[in-house]
């Protein structure tokens, strides 16, 4: 018997694993967390999250611990389409909802010693090759990259797959499928110098083919994020090179940042898209951008992580209960809470395609504040998407 052997495997100890560790620890399962790098670490993100975050770091007992950290909090993001805007503000009944602008590597951090905290063993610098499987079922990993332990297999009765876009588990079986549409790279630095002019919100900028985050994150800093098509980086161009060149091509966003001084290095990653033929089989399951992700523009990457640890967390207890180890119902809950927002985010990537069509819907949406509302909540994932994407609402948002 291996000495990291457990009852439920997470793979990966970024927002989806650490939710979904807590949540089964919480539980009383005996739960071993494996994380291929160190923390903290840093990792390519947009660094701002909407009030659903919030929600669900509160309801995982979290909140607390991340507010302990560096943090900005935000009243919103102006989203900016050349001198067309307005403001993504979150109205909820007479008041508003705020936003969090926080460092990826420290949220990780904090998550992952509430991990730690809540009983859970948690094993880092040590990766995963592949998933081991006996009679069709998930019964364990084999490690990589672990000191003295590479090759090594370690079992459980569950395997939850939260590594990523790049996921080590979701390939060895064989899970991946090829994305089309969108292809696009993503890029992050921070700065420092500029925060105090952003007055406590964050800004969208966009552009022919490129956009760009930016939000303050505590500490005297603010997050860059660029997302450009992944053909747009010219053979041999460095990170930085393709960053400085893409942010001059929205002025705005380069007066933002003159005179700021670039902290750290460019960070890279790509392509963002990512789909799977399923998020569930016998003995395992898929979670956060390891069971799909399409684009950071909507900003839902973390709140989908952590509310799809919660659908996760639930699935497990019902396949640990089954001898065939099958986590019914787990991918239908997914679609019931992530299929209409999925499907907005499509009609946002097509319109984005359009700088003049984007501008179009930005001045709607400053003109009819209302209307908007919705719109506003659902992008704050703290309203349900369905309502927004009836014919006769989006005619009351758009119509001349």
């Amino acid at each position: 018997m291996n000495a990291l052997d457990a009852e439920v495997l997470v793979v990966g100890g970024g927002p989806a694993g650490a939710a979904t560790a807590t949540l089964l620890a919480r539980h009383g399962r005996d739960v071993l967390l494996l994380e291929k790098a160190a923390h903290p670490r840093e990792k390519p993100c947009g660094e701002y999250y909407g009030p659903g975050v919030v929600d669900a770091l509160a309801r995982l007992g979290a909140l607390d611990a991340v507010l302990a950290t560096e943090h900005e909090r935000l009243g919103g993001m102006r989203v900016r389409v050349g001198r067309r805007g307005f403001l993504l503000s979150y109205p909820d009944g007479d008041g508003h909802r705020g936003a969090l602008g926080v460092r990826r590597s420290l949220l990780d951090r904090a998550l992952l010693d509430h991990v730690r905290a809540s009983g859970v063993q948690v094993a880092e610098r040590t990766g995963v090759s592949e998933v081991e499987i006996e009679e069709g079922r998930a019964i364990g990993v084999r490690l990589r990259g672990a000191a003295g332990r590479t090759g090594e297999i370690v079992r459980s009765s569950f395997v939850v797959a939260a590594d990523g876009r790049h996921s080590a588990v979701a390939r060895s079986l064989g899970l991946d499928l090829p994305v089309r549409w969108p292809r696009r790279l993503g890029l992050h630095a921070h700065y420092s110098g500029v925060a105090s002019r952003f007055g406590g919100l964050g800004e969208m900028h966009v552009g022919r083919g490129t956009y760009c985050g930016l939000a303050p994150v505590g500490g005297g800093l603010v997050v860059a994020g660029l997302v450009a098509p992944l053909g747009a980086k010219l053979p041999g161009e460095s990170a930085e090179c393709h960053f400085e060149r893409s942010l001059a091509r929205l002025p705005e966003v380069a007066a933002l940042l003159e005179g700021a001084r670039r902290v750290g290095p460019v960070r890279g990653l790509g392509p963002l898209a990512r789909r799977v033929r399923r998020a569930a089989g016998p003995g395992y399951l898929l979670v956060g951008d390891a069971a799909g992700f399409l684009d950071p523009f909507t900003g839902e990457g973390v709140y989908r992580a952590l509310r799809g640890a919660e659908l996760a967390a639930g699935a497990v207890e019902r396949a640990l209960r089954r001898p065939d180890g099958v986590p019914v119902g787990y991918e239908q809950a997914r679609r019931a809470a992530f299929a209409d927002k999925e499907r907005l985010v499509k009609l946002i990537q097509l319109v984005l395609g359009s700088p003049r069509s984007f501008g179009y819907v930005v001045g709607k949406l400053a003109r009819r504040p209302q209307s908007a509302g919705l719109m506003k909540a659902v992008l704050g994932d703290y309203r349900p998407a369905g309502p927004a994407l009836r014919p006769g609402y989006l005619w009351s948002l758009l119509r001349p």
